[in-house]
């Protein structure tokens, strides 16, 4: 009540404007107010805010937002304040916000109000939406933990929006079996290394069943001229980094700057499927790993990456890079594409030639969600190669 007692001893005009922090102190201490107690105070409260300071605004947002009746009216003009202190103070309580200004700060608000509103117990899906569009990355780790925001397929869409913020969400999204086998492949190199082997399965199914279908492995992989795969390992052995990397992207029609990450990665997986997408030999391959990685890898970990080498398919291979190659807005529309194709024909094919796998190259997120009833079809496979500059 120090608003209560100080506000006799104030002069005129800070009297004014301490009579709302008074009032609203006399509000929140009483339990249960009639319709006319309700309405009397919330035009008190509209006409007194414009001159209430900004302290006292905060310490009434706080009360109000700890109120179990405070009046709607009221928190919505405190959660529009400019202040975004004020603002998160307000809708960090339970009082019952609208769904519109909810909307309205996601939007609008700073990274505190979008803390605020990550932090409710109820989370309306537009305001989600809203939230996914514009929040800072901490808050959409909150968002995205919350058992009522679920990472699905509309999640995912508005996340390709902000590629950034989908690229640093990637490992997390990959842990919790939330990405499909396109966008594994797309956001191989924002992935932590279980993600990576995830991406590598999803690859191999997928190579699998285009061989129960395509039935003779020449038709899948492309064979590049030796002298493409010459100059490559030349320029990995003698001509520095960025010559390699340069190579990389000319050979295997990549960007040249997921050519460079492809090369700078400390684990090296990314490495190792583009030399083997390329067709090196493993003695060639171990060689430039080890001029590449050979300095800052142990010898244990540059084994691991041989040993991975030796045993992933080239078309796995190739399906991973040609999805880092087309990037993550093109992997969701080709989820689209499949999606309205009735995929399931494939794998029905491939299954009856006895060499699907049991997942149809498939990643978690595109299986049967046992805990959510929630079945996705898989997607279909990549009718031919893409054709690779320097392709034989």
């Amino acid at each position: 009540m120090d608003g209560v007692l100080d506000l006799a001893m104030e002069p005129g005009d800070a009297r004014k404007a301490g009579l709302l922090l008074a009032a609203t102190e006399l509000y929140v201490a009483r339990e249960g107010h009639d319709v006319s107690e309700r309405r009397i105070f919330a035009e008190l409260f509209r006409q007194l805010l414009p001159d209430t300071p900004a302290s006292q605004r905060l310490v009434i947002a706080r009360l109000l937002a700890a109120a179990p009746a405070a009046p709607q009216e009221c928190l919505s003009l405190l959660a529009a304040d400019p202040d975004s202190g004020i603002a998160a103070a307000a809708l960090a309580g339970e009082g019952a916000l609208s769904e519109p200004d909810l909307i309205a700060r996601a939007a609008s608000g700073d990274a505190a109000v979008h803390r605020a509103i990550a932090a409710r117990s109820q989370m309306p899906e537009p305001v989600a939406h809203v939230l996914l569009r514009h929040a800072d990355l901490s808050t959409l780790k909150v968002l995205l933990a919350r058992p009522d925001c679920p990472p699905g397929d509309r999640v995912l869409e508005l996340l390709s929006e902000r590629e950034e913020m989908l690229r640093a969400l990637a490992a997390d999204l990959a842990r919790r079996h939330a990405l499909p086998a396109p966008l594994l492949f797309a956001l191989f190199l924002d992935l932590d290394r279980t993600g990576r082997m995830e991406a590598i399965a999803a690859a191999e199914a997928r190579a699998l069943a285009e061989l129960a279908r395509r039935g003779d492995p020449r038709l899948l992989n492309v064979a590049f001229k030796p002298a493409v795969l010459e100059a490559l390992v030349a320029a990995a052995l003698s001509g520095g980094v960025a010559v390699f990397a340069a190579r990389l992207a000319h050979a295997l029609a990549l960007p040249a700057e997921t050519a460079a990450r492809i090369v700078d990665d400390p684990g090296g997986e990314a490495l190792v499927l583009a030399l083997r997408a390329l067709g090196t030999g493993d003695s060639e391959s171990g060689r430039v790993l080890v001029r590449v990685l050979g300095q800052t890898a142990p010898l244990e970990h540059l084994r691991g990456l041989i040993a991975l080498h030796d045993r992933v398919t080239p078309r796995a291979a190739m399906l991973v890079m040609e999805g880092l190659c087309a990037g993550p807005a093109a992997a969701l529309a080709q989820l689209a594409d499949t999606r309205e194709e009735a995929p399931r024909a494939v794998l029905g094919r491939a299954r009856a030639a006895g060499l699907a796998s049991p997942y149809g190259g498939l990643s978690h997120a595109e299986r049967h969600d046992g805990q959510g009833g929630r079945s996705v079809a898989p997607p279909s496979s990549a009718a031919t190669a893409p054709s690779r500059r320097d392709a034989g």
